[in-house]
């Protein structure tokens, strides 16, 4: 995925779990999202995370878009406004990305 420099280093590495992904708190993802949004990227879905005593785990919610459902820009909204109304919280979100 390609990541711009302003987001760089801010990616919440998820290995300590067993996952090869990173996750995003909420407004690192938001303007990941716009990023993607410039560069016509179509995203699938994606998974949330909340934070604990010991790190982010899973909280098997989730959301995703098929290609079947529409465009790269419909894809990005549904995420935009999936994330924008998550309940507020410790949460970090990871996106999967074509």
């Amino acid at each position: 995925m390609d990541i711009p420099s302003r987001l760089r280093g801010k990616e919440i590495p998820l290995e300590y779990i067993g996952l090869s992904e990173v996750a995003w708190l909420k407004d690192d993802a938001l303007d990941l999202i716009d990023h993607l949004s410039e560069k016509g990227s179509f995203i699938l879905g994606g998974d949330v995370l909340e934070k604990d005593s010991d790190g982010y785990r899973p909280t098997y919610d989730n959301w995703y878009f098929n290609y079947e459902d529409g465009d790269a820009a419909q894809s990005i909204e549904h995420t935009r406004e999936y994330i924008n109304k998550y309940p507020a919280g410790n949460y970090a979100f990871v996106l999967v990305v074509t």
